[in-house]
């Protein structure tokens, strides 16, 4: 069996060695990981990646990929530093499909989270205020649709339930 066919039969394994260290760790998942985890299956985004928030986010991305190397038995995880529009972040990507597995990067402010399942995440109300916010500022652009479909999903769910969040 070659690498390529050993990193796709194995690729649920990622996940939950994430959840694990997640779960031991400090650490807050955010995004549509954390969106997920908070609303009901049916109001649920794809989500491809872990977007995680950690003090010293280069230090958590090289950890995670040398488990995930050592879980692998080779080299299939690389660390790569990427920029988004305001923070740095390290990318814990596969190097099989160049896909990324996990986004480390450090708040700037302090981020109000919920434990569920032993794993800490970024609560509604703070991820809702977020997107509000960048709603309204033009260099927020690129956000906007992500944004929209989330107070949608929002809006929806605080229906459903009779409470805002």
């Amino acid at each position: 069996m070659n690498k390529e066919q050993f990193f796709k039969r194995n690729k649920g394994v990622i996940n939950r060695l994430i959840r694990t260290r997640l779960g031991k760790t400090g650490r807050i998942v955010h995004g549509s990981r954390a969106q997920n985890a908070l609303m009901p299956r049916f109001l649920s985004r794809h989500a491809t990646d872990w977007d995680i928030l950690a003090r010293n986010p280069k230090k958590a991305a090289e950890g995670l990929e040398k488990v995930l190397d050592k879980k692998f038995r080779g080299d299939f995880f690389r660390v790569r530093e990427g920029k988004t529009r305001r923070l740095k972040v390290h990318k814990v990507v596969s190097n099989i499909t160049d896909e990324g597995v996990a986004d480390f990067a450090t708040a700037e402010r302090r981020v109000p989270s919920i434990t569920k399942r032993r794993i800490r995440f970024a609560t509604l109300k703070d991820q809702k205020e977020r997107a509000e916010k960048n709603l309204k500022t033009k260099s927020a652009i690129y956000r906007r649709k992500k944004d929209l479909d989330l107070l949608e999903r929002i809006r929806i769910f605080e229906k459903q339930r009779g409470k805002k969040v």
